[in-house]
């Protein structure tokens, strides 16, 4: 799969269109059932054969009925409703651009334009090297906090702000995550400049087809754009390769969307139908063939790192101190030399335990293969990050299980804050 970060230019023109519906049923009034009334036998005196004028009397009247009964519901209130239906499921639609169009707006002035500035070493020269957008998340005073992705400040030497009313002021950075693509930064607040903190939303009740509006400043040349999709996708995993070295490093949780997440919208908002920010805009995948898969960070999976950031600078992590390698990359003579089989592909392969450590502690050794931390199957590196970043906390004393020489062992470990 690959991964866009958003300094890419791949615009998405198409935007899907999302049709909306009311669909009602009506009842119409019962017929009751004509039943000619029986007739009397006369047993005293023959009776003329009738039949033709019975028949000829009867389809008569049934027509005139039908005829009847068709004028009263043309003009009765189930046949005015019915006729109405078209005028309610367009009313209907009206209702909810309306409510899109006011979430939009409340939603808009909180969201900036962000501009990377970098520097050469060798000269007084700058230039902008990537674009991108963030949110207004807190204000306190003249100061206003704002959460975006880490790869839209990368190496950043200044970081600069551009209000919705136009605005621009310098950013300070307060800290930066690689491993979930967020940073936060404040800035002081141009004078007489209107302005309040996005509504957070509730990303643990987004469903699948829930309508959801991207804000941002795609290409870093149109600001304050909007795109409207759904929520294609929750609770989806990706993996990301921070570091570029080609090992993935981290299973993401996103919010999967078909509105358009273009080169320039990372770091701004996915909001509901409310205004209400339920989402940090992060990444699409860039292929030819594909179209309409955007993600974005869950707001209730970021918030806990916006507040360490804010106020530590850093996000704490728990560590075994263990450096691996996956089973299925070790080499032939050195499954041989610790008596892995060839067999084996699931597993992280311990290469070196770190001195002192809580993997030290309870007795791993290199040439160990870690198959399970808690109650999770360790298949490949990112799944060992999961269970140390998201599962557990410095502290936390975690079961571990693993192979040595192919013999099944099990072991605790209590991890401590990563350095």
């Amino acid at each position: 799969m690959n991964e866009e970060r958003h300094h890419e230019y791949e615009p998405q023109d198409v935007e899907p269109e999302v049709h909306e519906a009311t669909e009602e049923k009506s009842t119409y009034p019962s017929r009751s059932e004509w039943r000619p009334k029986q007739e009397e036998h006369v047993r005293h005196k023959p009776r003329p054969n009738i039949k033709p004028l019975l028949l000829g009397g009867v389809g008569g009247f049934l027509g005139a009925a039908l005829f009847f009964v068709i004028v009263m519901l043309w003009d009765s209130p189930t046949s005015r409703f019915v006729t109405n239906e078209l005028t309610r499921t367009e009313q209907a639609v009206t209702v909810t651009e309306s409510d899109v169009t006011t979430a939009v707006l409340g939603a808009k002035p909180s969201v900036v334009s962000i501009t990377n500035i970098q520097r050469a070493f060798t000269s007084d020269s700058q230039w902008e090297a990537g674009a991108g957008s963030g949110v207004i998340y807190k204000i306190e005073g003249n100061t206003a906090y704002i959460v975006t992705n880490f790869h839209v400040i990368e190496e950043a030497d200044e970081v600069n702000i551009a209000f919705s009313d136009g605005q621009i002021a310098s950013a300070t950075i307060l800290g930066e995550d690689p491993l979930n693509d967020l940073a936060v930064a404040e800035v002081e607040l141009p004078k007489n400049i209107d302005v309040e903190p996005i509504v957070l939303g509730d990303s643990t009740v987004l469903q699948a087809g829930e309508t959801v509006m991207a804000i941002g400043n795609p290409l870093g040349v149109f600001s304050n754009s909007v795109t409207r999709g759904i929520v294609s996708g929750v609770e989806r995993t990706v993996p990301v390769d921070t570091n570029s070295d080609g090992l993935m490093d981290y299973n993401a949780e996103v919010i999967q969307t078909d509105a358009a997440i273009n080169p320039g919208n990372s770091g701004g908002a996915l909001i509901n139908i409310r205004g209400e920010l339920v989402g940090i805009n992060s990444m699409k995948i860039a292929e030819a063939s594909v179209e309409g898969v955007g993600f974005s960070i869950p707001v209730n999976v970021a918030l806990p790192v916006i507040d360490m950031l804010e106020r530590d600078g850093k996000v704490t992590r728990a560590q075994l101190g263990v450096t691996i390698q996956e089973v299925i990359a070790v080499p032939g003579n050195v499954r041989e030399e610790y008596g892995i089989s060839f067999d084996q592909e699931d597993g992280v392969f311990v290469e070196e335990v770190t001195p002192g450590s809580p993997a030290e502690e309870a007795g791993l050794s290199v040439g160990d293969v870690i198959t399970k931390i808690g109650d999770r199957e360790i298949k490949r590196y990112v799944d060992l990050r999961d269970a140390l970043y998201r599962d557990a906390t410095v502290g936390d004393t975690i079961s571990i299980e693993y192979l040595r020489r192919g013999e099944a062992r099990k072991t605790e470990a209590t991890l401590t804050e990563a350095t």
